[in-house]
């Protein structure tokens, strides 16, 4: 089965959907380092980078899918969302182009933070579009860690029908949680490698030694952000630099404090816990890496859906 990816990023989905046994037809992402990425590690791909409001889908027509999420920085409750910030609009975009390709099925992704009061505007519109299209839709939010990832991690999926029938897969039962240290225990005794994207930060000394002292899940109040409890999995990994000791927005990349070592994780182990492989190298500067892991949907829940829509599929079409 092949489908138009939209935003792609740093390939979360795309990964999911080809251990599903998917095809990208055409993967679109307007950011050039997102496109090296998905490039570098599937040369085969066709990777367009470019604007989606200038993209013509119409030489896909009759492909199987449309999958993507709009980007979700004026939805999201971690930022400081901004109901006015134009990338709100872009699900106007990806309707436009579901409408010109009238594909069966139809994979929307975004924060859970979309079914919030203050963005009811887009949610609505989202199901009036699909209605109107003919889409029976299911939607809800999927904790990650209920499908195999060492993450809680909740975002919303819309998985849309053409003809009915449309459902969300349902979470794994009887596998116990993943924890962090599954994903990256083994990763403690490596050496800096920065050819699979595993560099430590060097911290201020004093930062080191207040780091020391933190205990698991606790906090560091002057940066907000918690050491990882090995045992459990990971709270939610972010693209954002979050706050710091006074309330001033940080740049750069700022995943969670290490489970036992005095550091941040590398984007190697921010990537394990999005159950990324290591083969799948990102591209550019460490910031831009751990933007792309930090924006990605986790792979083995993109196989969850993934799976589960072609399940969809081959069932409807019997």
């Amino acid at each position: 089965m092949r489908y138009v990816s939209l935003f792609s990023g740093g390939g979360g989905l795309d990964l999911g959907f080809e251990l599903a046994g998917w095809e990208p037809a055409v993967c679109l992402d307007h950011d050039p380092i997102a496109c090296e990425t998905l490039s570098f590690n599937r040369p085969k791909w066709n990777v367009v980078c470019g604007d989606i409001r200038d993209f013509d889908a119409s030489p896909y027509a009759g492909v199987d899918a449309v999958v993507g999420g709009p980007p979700c920085q004026g939805f999201s409750s971690a930022g400081r969302g901004n109901p006015d910030d134009p990338r709100n609009f872009l699900w106007v975009e990806y309707m436009r182009i579901v409408r010109e390709v009238k594909p069966r099925a139809i994979v929307l992704e975004n924060v859970s933070a979309l079914t919030h009061r203050k963005n009811d505007d887009h949610l609505s519109g989202i199901m009036s579009a699909l209605s109107e299209m003919g889409y029976e839709f299911s939607m809800g939010v999927l904790n990650a860690a209920e499908f195999d990832v060492p993450q809680a991690r909740k975002r919303l999926i819309v998985v849309g029908l053409m003809g009915g029938g449309a459902s969300l897969p349902s979470p794994i039962v009887g596998l116990p949680p993943k924890t962090v240290w599954d994903a990256i225990g083994d990763l403690e005794s490596w050496d800096d490698k920065p050819e699979l994207n595993h560099v430590a930060n060097k911290h201020a000394k004093h930062v080191v030694e207040r780091w020391k002292k933190l205990g698991a899940g606790e906090e560091d109040p002057n940066y907000r952000r918690s050491r990882l409890n090995p045992n459990k999995p990971s709270v939610t990994i972010r693209a954002g630099g979050g706050y710091g000791p006074n309330g001033n927005h940080l740049a750069g990349f700022h995943p969670p404090i290490h489970p036992t070592l005095p550091r941040q994780l590398t984007v190697r182990e921010a990537a394990r816990i999005q159950t990324f492989p290591d083969s799948w190298i990102l591209q550019g500067p460490k910031t831009i890496q751990g933007r792309q892991i930090g924006n990605a949907v986790p792979v083995k829940l993109a196989y969850a859906v993934g799976n589960h829509v072609k399940n969809l599929l081959e069932k409807s079409a019997h």
